[in-house]
């Protein structure tokens, strides 16, 4: 069986995270939420922290202690 979707999805839901967090503040609720998408799987924290890498080496993102 190949995974490539589920793969797909778990990227597509990281980069929607990293979107919403830079774009604009978020809501308790959706910090709540985030911590929990990352907690529910180690591949959710690892695609996360890949994404956010790829994104601060494009320049895209902010360093986090330039964030705030």
């Amino acid at each position: 069986m190949n995974n490539d979707s589920g793969d797909e999805a778990v990227w597509q839901t990281a980069l929607d995270w990293l979107m919403r967090e830079h774009e604009e503040t978020l809501s308790d609720a959706d910090r709540e939420a985030l911590h929990a998408w990352l907690a529910a799987s180690s591949q959710h924290c690892r695609v996360f922290r890949e994404a956010e890498q790829l994104w601060l080496l494009t320049g895209m993102v902010p360093r986090s202690d330039e964030r705030r």
